[in-house]
């Protein structure tokens, strides 16, 4: 009699508890706890990035940043979801960026886009700095005139060179070609201490590297002015279709239309030493 009376008690419990939970769920008091899950480690990247992957979402922004770290350590991040993806293994402190196949062999602009281990001479330093002294004119003697390539390059039809004078005190010019002929030449207080150049993937823009940071120009070797809310940046990226331009900072990488450079600015708290921008295949391509 008293087994049974146990059993009586601890059924009668059973039901006031099914009852109970019962009237809970009537008054919506369950509590549903979501699961969070923890986003990938990004290298470089605040742990809020929320509000940047909003934006770069809402505003149509994608492709892939592959970027250099501190180390010289090669990653890449998705856009706009700013997921890591893979990225080459190798070290390198600048991502590799495309020039066209210019460059500068022995104060001459070359081309060597096919690889063969030969240079063919596009524009000989005789004919580059015949073409730059008559926009500037010679400074002394008719043989005292001379410039020579620093680095070059293309922008499509027209191509980019700088270029160091032969003549004492040096001076290092920034010359816009088109055919044979020079089109432009932006002089010293322009150029500055410039180091080196950039091209935009489709040849609208390039950026000039130096002391101060970065500048940008268009095609037309015009300056360009990017957002005031960026400051001293270090390092720029522009999107496959050119719509999109990146200024990296020492903590921070800025993203903006090209088109006015006065759009709305979207900060990506992702601290970079360099990077470029691909497409969204690009990463499947690292080795």
């Amino acid at each position: 009699m008293r087994y049974l009376l146990t059993w009586s008690v601890v059924a009668a419990l059973a039901v006031l508890g099914l009852v109970a939970t019962v009237d809970a769920m009537r008054g919506d008091e369950v509590r549903v706890t979501p699961i969070v899950r923890e986003r990938a480690t990004v290298p470089g990247l605040a742990r809020q990035p929320e509000l940047a992957v909003r934006q770069l979402r809402e505003a149509g922004v994608s492709g892939v940043l592959t970027y250099a770290d501190a180390d010289c350590v090669l990653h890449a991040v998705s856009l706009p979801e700013l997921e890591p993806v893979r990225a080459p293994s190798y070290e390198m402190c600048s991502p590799a960026v495309a020039s066209g196949g210019l460059g500068a062999v022995d104060g001459d602009v070359v081309w060597a886009g096919l690889g063969y281990g030969a240079a063919q001479v596009v524009f000989s330093e005789e004919e580059l700095g015949r073409e730059i002294s008559r926009w500037l004119g010679p400074p002394g003697t008719d043989e005292n005139y001379g410039f020579r390539a620093v680095q070059a390059v293309s922008l499509g039809e027209r191509t980019v060179v700088l270029a160091d004078s032969t003549y004492e005190p040096r001076e290092r010019v920034l010359a816009l070609l088109e055919g044979e002929r020079a089109i432009l030449v932006q002089p010293r207080w322009v150029v500055r201490e410039a180091r080196s150049l950039r091209p935009s993937p489709r040849g609208g823009y390039f950026a000039l590297f130096g002391p101060d940071g970065v500048h940008l120009f268009d095609r037309n070797a015009d300056p360009f002015a990017f957002p005031t809310a960026v400051r001293s940046p270090q390092a720029v990226a522009w999107s496959p279709d050119e719509r999109w331009t990146a200024l990296a900072t020492g903590h921070s990488v800025y993203v903006f239309a090209s088109e006015p450079p006065n759009a709305p600015v979207i900060r990506v708290p992702l601290a970079v030493r360099d990077l470029d921008w691909g497409s969204e295949t690009s990463s499947e391509l690292a080795p």
